[in-house]
């Protein structure tokens, strides 16, 4: 899809405009009076706005997707406020607004389909297995978010063309994460752990370190586990920005991003989040060495964050420790490690038995009992997941489905290697560092499912689709660079 925007007048088009803006008025003028929810009104009027916006200005849609998704708005409506979900919809909205600028401007969309083509092959591997699983009906239920996911990811590649694009997502992403990470943090230092701010601070009590205690922050979606991966995601978008920001006030912002995602990640007490956190962060420090003033900078920021750590988060690091060998520690000491364990090895008898489908897709929870009793590491009697995403996708699909998994991130991750070399010579070096810091961040992500399985997907999927149109996104930008250069 051609981005840039075009002054030609189309009559039908604003007509087109004017009845949807008409609809939407007499639509918010009844709500008004028939809504007696005053947070509700307020979540439909925005809602409102941002249809009116992504149809009027579709680029501008994929920065609100990009936020919805990634603060989870539409399940927190669903869950606390009875509200209808809107990420669907929304979704389909684009989509629609694609068309519509399709038709009337002849902006015709490219650069989607070998993102397609590589979700299909995935996407098939689930749908047979609907034939063979188990539970059929919880395969195809898999089926139809991942269909909906892959969806995200094509819209996401059609309208991220240009780097003035990519910026603003990243921008839309770090302003997610300086709300979400802004509100841990004051929960934290307030101690209003009872108070979920309307579910994007949700916690979760545990015991950490022997018979110790605490809240561990959820965010919004209500896993510390979880919270603490897609908060790290976003730590090599920030850092990148605090590096390379030319404007005083966006850099700040960016300081702050980067301040508010770390001490989330930190308030998680999250052993996978840390480990995580340390690797993106020694990635970008490798892929370029910052200079003095920037180095001092980060620094600063880390004899700032070390204030957060409380102290059982560094007792439940170091229980990590505990587990090399020769620490004369045995797993079976820690519940959470024992528990874990067993779901590795559940998951991987379950390959060894189904080495080239799998047991079918998401039915590794409804045959863990039968596998974990043969193991003998877990007493409890209740469905669990692998917590490894690669475990996960061998045990469900199978060497056949880890194959096209592996294929979609390998190649993205290739193309975004190579994008960014080219965008490099030609002098694009802001460009590059932008797609260098979405790599790091979709590497935190594999790492990170080394440690966790698949249940949001949806967040794994934005950064993929993010990822994947970087390649035509990178052409785009040395092909004006060239042309600039030419008439120069």
């Amino acid at each position: 899809m051609n981005v840039s925007s075009t002054n030609q007048s189309n009559p039908w088009l604003q007509i087109m405009y004017a009845l949807i803006g008409i609809g939407v008025g007499v639509g918010a003028g009844f709500l008004v009076f028939t809504t007696p929810d005053t947070l509700k009104l307020f979540v439909i009027i925005i809602g409102a706005f941002a249809f009116i916006v992504s149809v009027a200005r579709v680029e501008w849609g994929l920065l609100v997707l990009a936020f919805m998704v990634y603060t989870n708005i539409s399940d927190i409506a669903i869950v606390f406020h009875g509200a209808p979900s809107v990420t669907k919809s929304f979704v389909f909205l684009l989509l629609f607004a694609i068309l519509m600028r399709w038709i009337a401007y002849n902006e015709k969309p490219n650069g989607w389909q070998r993102a397609l083509a590589l979700l299909a092959g995935y996407g098939i591997v689930g749908f047979a297995s609907i034939l063979y699983a188990a539970s059929p009906e919880r395969s195809q239920d898999a089926l139809e978010l991942y269909i909906k996911n892959a969806m995200i990811v094509v819209v996401v590649v059609i309208l991220l063309q240009r780097a003035v694009t990519l910026r603003r997502v990243i921008w839309a992403l770090l302003i997610a994460g300086i709300f979400l990470g802004t509100l841990t943090v004051i929960q934290y230092a307030t101690g209003t752990y009872g108070n979920n701010y309307f579910g994007f601070a949700q916690t979760s009590a545990a015991v950490l370190v022997g018979a110790s205690s605490t809240n561990r922050v959820s965010g919004p979606i209500n896993d510390p586990n979880y919270y603490a991966l897609i908060m790290t995601v976003l730590v090599p978008l920030a850092l990148d920005r605090v590096w390379h920001e030319k404007n005083r006030w966006m850099r700040i912002l960016s300081v702050w991003a980067f301040g508010a995602t770390v001490a989330a990640v930190i308030l998680t007490y999250s052993r996978s989040g840390f480990v995580t956190l340390v690797a993106v962060i020694g990635l970008m420090l490798l892929y370029r060495t910052p200079n003095l003033k920037n180095l001092l900078i980060l620094l600063m920021l880390g004899v700032m964050l070390f204030q957060f750590i409380p102290t059982q988060y560094t007792e439940r690091l170091e229980s990590m420790l505990s587990f090399l060998p020769g620490s004369g520690s045995s797993l079976r000491e820690d519940e959470a490690v024992r528990g874990r364990t067993s779901e590795l090895l559940v998951g991987w008898n379950m390959f060894l038995d189904n080495p080239v489908l799998g047991v079918g897709y998401d039915n590794y929870p409804i045959h863990y009992q039968a596998y974990s009793r043969q193991v003998g590491l877990d007493p409890r009697a209740t469905e669990r997941s692998a917590h490894n995403l690669y475990i996960e996708i061998l045990a469900e699909t199978g060497i056949v489905g880890l194959i096209f998994f592996l294929a979609i991130v390998i190649i993205t991750l290739r193309d975004i290697y190579w994008s960014a070399k080219n965008l490099q010579a030609q002098g694009l070096r802001d460009t590059a560092d932008m797609a260098t810091a979405v790599g790091v961040s979709l590497l935190g992500y594999l790492l990170a499912s080394v440690f966790i399985h698949d249940a949001y997907q949806r967040y794994f999927w934005l950064i993929v689709g993010i990822a994947m149109a970087i390649p035509k996104m990178a052409k785009n930008e040395i092909a004006v660079q060239k042309v600039a250069t030419q008439k120069s």
